[in-house]
């Protein structure tokens, strides 16, 4: 699994937390809320070539709103990520704070704030991830801003780092 897939894994795992959500019986309008936390240990070996255990903890805060009539429309997710990328002996810090959002009617997701910072035990920043990007449900990209060295490529600090 690449880097840029271990984003998208987080939010699936933080998705799977939506299963069975209904609209509220009382209140079809009122949104409703669902928080947990889970973890997670993925073994990434195309990012730089050699393998990189990535292991993680995370919380999720999803709110639902449904239209007047009780259907789910959208969901806002923070999700908040500690962890750290394991390579070569070497340990590095890797956190993310964003927010997630999904459109069920237009099927667009959308990821705004840090969605990972991965930092030296120094405290110097290799790699960071931060800004807005919207997709589709295919994942096409649709809209980035901000610093996005996954989506362009340039992972070349992060590597180095991990290297040894």
């Amino acid at each position: 699994m690449g880097y840029a897939h271990r984003r998208a894994a987080v939010v699936g795992l933080a998705a799977l937390g939506l299963v069975g959500v209904g609209a509220p019986s009382a209140l079809a309008s009122t949104p409703t809320f669902l928080e947990f936390q889970d973890s997670f240990t993925d073994v990434d070996t195309e990012t730089c070539g050699f393998p990189i255990t990535v292991q993680g903890n995370f919380t999720a805060r999803v709110e639902f709103f449904y239209d007047q009539d009780g259907n789910l429309i959208r969901s806002l997710n923070h999700i908040q990520v500690r962890g750290t990328d394991s390579a070569n002996g070497i340990s590095l810090s890797d956190s993310a704070d964003f927010i997630h959002t999904f459109d069920f009617t237009t099927g667009i997701n959308g990821d705004l704030g840090v969605i990972t910072r991965v930092i030296t035990p120094g405290g110097g920043t290799v790699l960071i991830e931060a800004g807005r990007v919207l997709s589709d449900e295919q994942g096409n990209l649709l809209f980035v801003a901000g610093s996005h060295p996954t989506i362009s490529g340039d992972i070349s600090a992060y590597c180095a780092a991990l290297a040894g």
